[in-house]
């Protein structure tokens, strides 16, 4: 395999940027594109599938018109009021226009912080409507994600009474307030999204946004039987890992009868069940070349610990594991090209959680518990020079029993794994030693494979925790953290002429809330803060992607 880091090069390229989070990223500053090559766009382009469930719609005729003109039929369209909700049977889907109920939920928007209304009648309605297992979509622009969410995942944390209990060295109680988590996914500002929520009894919540045209699959994905995951002496072979520790939450039997969480923690799954390869992450972006598979999940304790060093006052954290996925599926003009995947970085990223605690954007931040209990062996996979396959073990429920996932590249197929905290930061919390790093994992593998799948997964596994900065069970408290992705891949070469080269990378975020039941406002970060790119693609969910060209001139002879 040719190594092109050695190589001259001379690059034609133009910048692409699509979604940009919040939060600082460490990446490089630039990234180019190529001005001579287009690719075509195809994510989720698949054929419609025929439903016959209606979808009921709380909104101007506008939004009837857009889900008609994805070939929904009109008759399956049923135009209802906000008052009407409580009426429709359990299991219902029903598509709500956020411009009609945001003026009951948002009381000020100044730019920074958006403030809600949880009693506004819509949040009561939304609560009822989630509790009977409806599908709710709010039909909404991409900039008011992080706003949306919230609202979706706190009525859900309301439905299932999502309470927390504090936790002492002798003492155990109940505190009056309610647990939220839910990922911002980078989504195309060109485009309106309907952020979807489900509730997966017992305690699952499945909450992202999809594009109207994939409203269907996800009917037809929820309406389905649940998927059975084959297993060998309990590892189930390359699959999506969040995909398998729903299966655990959701009861499946299939390869551990009766493991999953009850009260005691909760998932929160970013990448939609409603896609067509739910059991290999989101389709994040397609083109030529291949497609670009990622996926987060986050297992939250539901109990706040309260520790105390002597000498300092006590310390208040939840407990949390931190999952990610991604993979690169290569097609055949990709590998008749000449074309190879180069590599993949994944990363946990506490870093960014710290800095926003530190500048007083949020009260809570998230990172690892130091003081030897922390180092390579909480980085899962771990370093490793060359491996065709590797197992990780997902805890379940935090309580000690895991679901063991195969990762497997294509056959005659390797991969180097290295593990780094890049930037890395140690700090002292009320005595304690915590890391709030950015893990960061490379996958190098320098190898084709005809339309097959390069996958890899990462977690941390010491777990983490989430810490409040003085616990009040009458305050809200805000955490933010970032899980990111990458993938590089070399799409054609030509011996003493050029090579083609692609890299995409998604930036998702996760917000976590604890609001008190008492609470008659909550504050949320503003969707003001995301960048919409006009250039962003159609139909993707990347933060962005950039490709270009190298010549490579051929050596001089000897």
């Amino acid at each position: 395999m040719v190594k092109w880091g050695s190589l001259i090069m001379v690059v034609v390229a133009v910048a692409i940027v699509t979604v940009s989070l919040l939060l600082i990223i460490n990446r490089p500053m630039f990234r180019a594109s190529s001005r001579v090559s287009e690719v075509s766009l195809s994510i989720a382009n698949e054929s419609i599938p025929v439903i016959n469930v209606p979808i009921y719609v709380i909104g101007p005729a506008i939004l009837t018109q857009e889900l008609t003109s994805i070939g929904i039929n009109q008759s399956l369209i049923k135009p209802i009021t906000i008052n009407q909700l409580a009426g429709l049977p359990n299991g219902s889907v029903a598509v709500i226009d956020w411009p009609l109920v945001r003026p009951s939920i948002v009381v000020s928007d100044p730019g920074g912080k958006v403030e809600v209304n949880l009693t506004s009648p819509v949040i009561r309605e939304l609560i009822n409507a989630t509790a009977r297992g409806d599908v709710i979509g709010i039909y909404a622009n991409a900039s008011d994600e992080d706003v949306v969410e919230f609202i979706l995942a706190y009525s859900w944390a309301r439905a299932v009474n999502n309470e927390l209990v504090l936790v002492g060295a002798d003492f155990r109680e109940e505190v009056p307030d309610y647990l939220t988590a839910y990922p911002i996914i980078p989504v195309s500002g060109k485009e309106p999204v309907i952020f979807v929520v489900r509730w997966v009894k017992p305690r699952g919540l499945i909450i992202g946004p999809i594009y109207a045209n994939q409203l269907t699959q996800l009917i037809v994905n929820i309406m389905r039987p649940t998927i059975s995951l084959n297993a060998v002496n309990g590892v189930i072979d390359t699959v999506d890992p969040c995909y398998a520790e729903y299966q655990q939450y959701n009861g499946a039997s299939n390869p551990s009868p009766s493991v999953y969480s009850t009260n005691s923690s909760t998932l929160i799954w970013a990448a939609p069940m409603w896609t067509s390869t739910s059991y290999s992450g989101i389709q994040a972006y397609s083109d030529d070349n291949g497609s670009f598979y990622w996926d987060t999940c986050l297992d939250l304790s539901n109990s706040i610990n309260e520790e105390q060093l002597s000498g300092y006052g006590p310390t208040y954290y939840l407990t949390a594991n931190v999952i990610g996925y991604e993979s690169y599926f290569e097609s055949s003009t990709m590998y008749d090209n000449g074309g190879f995947e180069v590599s993949q970085v994944g990363a946990i990223d506490y870093y960014t959680s710290y800095q926003q605690y530190s500048a007083g954007g949020s009260n809570a931040f998230i990172g690892d518990q130091g003081g030897g209990t922390f180092g390579s062996s909480s980085w899962d996979p771990p370093s490793t020079s060359e491996t065709a396959s590797y197992t990780v073990s997902i805890g379940v429920g935090l309580s000690g029993s895991s679901v063991s996932v195969g990762i497997s590249l294509p056959a005659g197929t390797s991969e180097s794994i290295s593990g780094s905290l890049n930037p890395a930061k140690t700090i002292s919390f009320n005595g304690w030693t915590v890391e709030v790093s950015n893990i960061t994992w490379a996958f190098n593998i320098d190898r084709s494979a005809n339309q097959q799948d390069f996958p890899n997964s990462f977690e941390d596994v010491t777990p983490a925790g989430i810490y409040l900065s003085n616990f009040n069970p009458s305050q809200q408290y805000l955490a933010f953290f970032n899980v990111d992705f990458e993938n590089y891949a070399v799409t054609a070469s030509y011996i003493c002429d050029y090579y083609a080269y692609q890299t995409i990378w998604t930036d998702a975020q996760w917000q976590i809330s604890i609001t008190p039941q008492s609470s008659t406002t909550a504050s949320i970060t503003g969707g003001t803060g995301i960048y919409l790119s006009p250039n962003a693609p159609p139909g993707s969910y990347v933060s962005g992607m950039s490709s270009g060209v190298a010549y490579t001139p051929c050596p001089a002879p000897h």
